[in-house]
């Protein structure tokens, strides 16, 4: 049953995700420019109040494209599958990226070679960690 709930729990965390609005701000610096963050990333850790949940699933991952679109695909253990698309922000220069939900925006550690995010889900906390 604590595995149908930690399923439920992305799932409902990506369809909160899912129906973004709004526009991925204007780049200008040269990082900004040559956006080395871009590409895919694998779910290297994935908590839920404490509890590593990635066992449960067979794949996670999060995709970054050129068109501002941060893209999380998964498989679980049973073979069902999903995918949340939505905008994001990139400030590499302070070292975030930020997941846009229509106002909202949900910042994340982005790193050289990592994506990190935290979040409340439900009151529980949701922490994921992405690397290439």
């Amino acid at each position: 049953m604590r595995k149908h709930f930690c399923l439920a729990a992305l799932a409902l965390c990506a369809a909160l995700l899912t129906g973004c609005e709004g526009d991925v701000s204007e780049m200008s610096s040269l990082t900004e420019l040559s956006r080395p963050y871009l590409g895919e990333y694998v779910c290297e850790r994935l908590l839920l109040a404490g509890e590593d949940v990635l066992p449960a699933f067979g794949e996670l991952r999060l995709t970054l494209t050129p068109a501002g679109e941060a893209c999380f695909s998964w498989t679980t253990k049973e073979g069902a599958a999903g995918t949340c698309r939505l905008p994001f922000e990139a400030q590499p220069d302070e070292g975030r990226l930020l997941l846009v939900r229509g106002n909202v925006r949900y910042a994340c550690r982005l790193e050289e070679a990592s994506v990190r995010l935290g979040t409340s889900l439900g009151g529980r906390y949701l922490y994921a960690q992405f690397a290439r």
